[in-house]
């Protein structure tokens, strides 16, 4: 696996999936968007994050669905070979998404319910 092919799809990944779970309970809490931009600021000491710049300061117009993140997780996961590996990818990206829906001090049905699903459709 090419560290830097991991990078350039992590860094979108991480972006659109935090984006997608803070505003799935129909509010983008300042919190949600500051633990999203510090997250990806500290992947920006490995990585360009130029490309997602514009994502996060348009989060309100993004349409990103569900399935879209599942389908980009997939394309993540199966650049690796290790199934060891695949599973600390989904570790690290669950804590993230853990973290995000509990930025805003609230865990809504409503991100309870896309992470299950999530999981699910990634097993």
């Amino acid at each position: 696996m090419d560290n830097l092919k991991a990078i350039e799809l992590i860094i979108p990944l991480v972006a659109k999936t935090g984006l997608f779970f803070s505003c799935v309970d129909g509010q983008y809490a300042d919190s949600e968007r500051r633990f999203i931009q510090n997250y990806l600021d500290q992947l920006a000491a490995v990585g360009d994050i130029s490309e997602v710049k514009d994502l996060i300061e348009g989060a309100a117009k993004q349409q990103i669905t569900l399935d879209e993140i599942i389908a980009d997780t997939r394309r993540l996961l199966d650049t690796f070979d290790s199934p060891d590996d695949k599973r600390a990818v989904m570790l690290a990206l669950y804590n993230f998404v853990d973290n995000v829906i509990k930025a805003d001090g609230q865990e809504h049905p409503a991100e309870l319910q896309a992470v299950t699903q999530w999981l699910e459709a990634l097993k």
